[in-house]
């Protein structure tokens, strides 16, 4: 796969300037650059044991966003996905170093301590393994005292007992338990026991759509575009498996079967189990996207009978732009419960855990059900035929969804690529609001013209939304209102004279709310000439004609309103002129009628 695009031109002094930018935001942090280690300064740490963590670039928020008061200390980090060296983590370590009751910084000191307290913690990749343990064995050399607790919560894998499970987003747990442990001034065999219990004690899964991409990489290896893989690490590494993308609920099912699988030498829930939730943006999700995987994750998790006392949802430790998720569980006690719930200064660790119980029980008790509110009952007393008004939906129904795939084309090129798709939820959607599920079950033998024109307002309210939504949705309330008008004003017109004088003063009442003109580039570049024609002389196929030359008219404009209209012209240009996509949406709607009608005559 080519490499996706970055600001970053390759990634030379990338890692240097990422950490820079910490210092930038927090003035109780110093950076040596050179080694890139970033601290506390020694004023900022009053009498407790230092926590000492980092490995390979690219986990961002991991590990610097996790500096501060009650979490750690030192973040030594290496290139991207590479482990610092052993000399960069032992700078660490002797940058700041504690004993009880005294801390300094011993780079701006000359004063010598008996036995520096220092817990580093690593997640267990070989290299940071290697590189942290050998720097703790010099730091001990040179008096210091150093414990270790390594952290591997990936339980997709198995089998392999040499390396054992590798160290996933579990590691955030450790950082903010041990630094609430040590806040509380707690010696060093007191925060590495309590540590070392919760490293035990969680399960990290992880599912992702493709690889990431690395700045400077020219190619790299890809998924095919039908397939996601389990199991796979946060260095760009391939999953355990490899199978077909069906749906989220049967990738999250897939998910936790793994880690409610009994492994041997690993930690499993169990039924009753009080846990604390992680649902982690492996870094290329959008917020809304690993939203909704967390509300599959806790709503799975009830009928297992797992009981969720504090949960996590975001951007936690990545592999760079991953677009995909990991959920961690740990086991909690009240202990531990009371250690993550202490409070931080740490950026990356969220402020509002405390207290939240978010099981699918407790979460629906706060969910507040509002009755929707009821539509305008009242009727013109015109009726039309049911039959009718479903063989016009069906029509629409068609040429909407053979037009869909090049309006959305258009509005990728000139708008935010909705369009189309917009345009079919509101005709033919999944939802109950759309216009097919709106009519489907009407059995009456007709029905009244202006419910008609309200209802399919309200559809196009409910499950379109956006402006092109209320466009439609303050128009078609519009013409039923005149239609209620119409009735008693002048009972003796027929259907299509009721029908033109009230499409005329639908677009008048709509035109009060919006400043979009013919020229503008717009669906009204469509629908102005279409009423206009239309309610002079009451034919469709004309007044189609004319709406059909004012969408086709959008190709050379420049546009003055809507998400076009930030849209560079020469992005235009280059494609020779683009269509409005909403005024063909127009379009698209007025031949289905027209075809309807047609189908009905003949």
């Amino acid at each position: 796969m080519t490499l996706g695009k970055s600001f970053i031109n390759g990634a030379a002094n990338s890692v240097e300037r990422s950490l820079r930018s910490c210092i930038l935001q927090d003035p109780s942090l110093s950076l040596i650059a050179s080694e890139k280690v970033l601290y506390r300064r020694t004023d900022q740490i009053k009498d407790k044991v230092i926590l000492v963590s980092g490995g390979g670039s690219g986990h961002e928020p991991a590990h610097a966003g996790y500096i501060g008061e009650g979490a750690l200390d030192v973040v030594v980090a290496g290139e991207i996905f590479a482990s610092p060296s052993a000399s960069q983590i032992l700078t660490g370590l002797q940058t700041v170093k504690s004993s009880k009751g005294y801390a300094h910084d011993c780079l701006e000191s000359s004063v010598q301590l008996i036995s520096g307290r220092s817990l580093m913690i690593v997640k267990n990749y070989t290299g940071d393994k290697l590189n942290f343990g050998l720097a703790a064995e010099k730091a001990k050399a040179d008096g210091q005292k150093v414990e270790m607790v390594i952290v591997g919560d990936d339980v997709s894998v198995e089998g392999n007992t040499l390396v054992g499970q590798r160290g996933l987003a579990g590691t955030v747990f450790c950082h903010k338990i041990a630094g609430a442990k040590a806040a509380q001034g707690a010696s060093l065999e007191q925060v590495a026991t309590i540590t070392r219990r919760a490293a035990s004690q969680m399960a990290t899964v992880a599912a992702s759509l493709d690889r990431c991409s690395v700045p400077g990489r020219a190619t790299q290896e890809t998924l095919p575009h039908d397939q996601l893989e389990f199991g796979m690490g946060i260095h760009n590494e391939p999953g355990v498996k490899r199978e077909e993308i069906t749906s989220l609920e049967v990738t999250v099912e897939k998910a936790l079967s793994m880690m409610f699988a009994p492994k041997a030498g690993m930690w499993q829930p169990g039924k009753g189990q009080r846990v604390a939730l992680m649902v982690n943006n492996l870094g290329g999700l959008s917020v809304l996207e690993i939203g909704v995987v967390a509300d599959e994750v806790v709503k799975q998790l009830a009928p297992r009978g797992i009981h969720i006392e504090r949960s996590l949802v975001g951007t936690f430790i990545t592999s760079l732009d991953g677009p995909g998720f990991s959920v961690t569980l740990l086991s909690l006690d009240d202990e531990l419960t009371n250690l993550l719930d202490a409070p931080t200064t740490a950026p990356a660790w969220p402020r509002s855990i405390h207290g939240w119980a978010t099981d699918a029980e407790s979460v629906s008790k706060r969910e507040t059900i509002v009755p929707v509110a009821k539509a305008n009952s009242r009727e013109t007393g015109v009726k039309v035929p049911t039959s009718l008004v479903k063989v016009l939906i069906e029509s629409v129904a068609r040429t909407t969804t053979r037009d869909e795939p090049k309006i959305t084309g258009y509005d990728t090129l000139a708008g935010d690529g909705d369009c189309g798709e917009t345009l079919l939820n509101g005709v033919t959607g999944t939802s109950p609001a759309s216009l097919v599920k709106e009519f489907e079950n009407d059995s009456a033998v007709s029905l009244d013209i202006g419910q008609v024109f309200r209802r399919t307002a309200t559809t196009a309210e409910r499950s379109m939304g956006g402006t092109s939504g209320a466009i439609y949705a303050i128009f078609l309330n519009a013409v039923a209102n005149r239609l209620l008008e119409l009735t008693t004003e002048s009972p003796s017109l027929t259907v299509s004279e009721f029908i033109q004088q009230a499409l005329q003063s639908g677009l008048d009442e709509l035109c009060r709310y919006t400043p979009a003109r013919i020229g503008h580039r717009t669906l009204m570049d469509a629908l102005i000439p279409f009423v206009k024609n239309y309610s002079l002389d009451g034919s469709l196929r004309a007044a189609l004609a004319e709406a059909r030359k004012g969408a086709e008219s959008t190709r050379q404009m420049v546009a003055a309103l809507g998400r076009a209209s930030y849209v560079g012209q020469d992005r235009f240009d280059e494609e020779g002129g683009i269509p409005d996509p909403g005024a063909l949406g127009v379009v698209s709607i007025l031949e289905g009628l027209c075809d309807g009608l047609d189908t009905r005559a003949n």
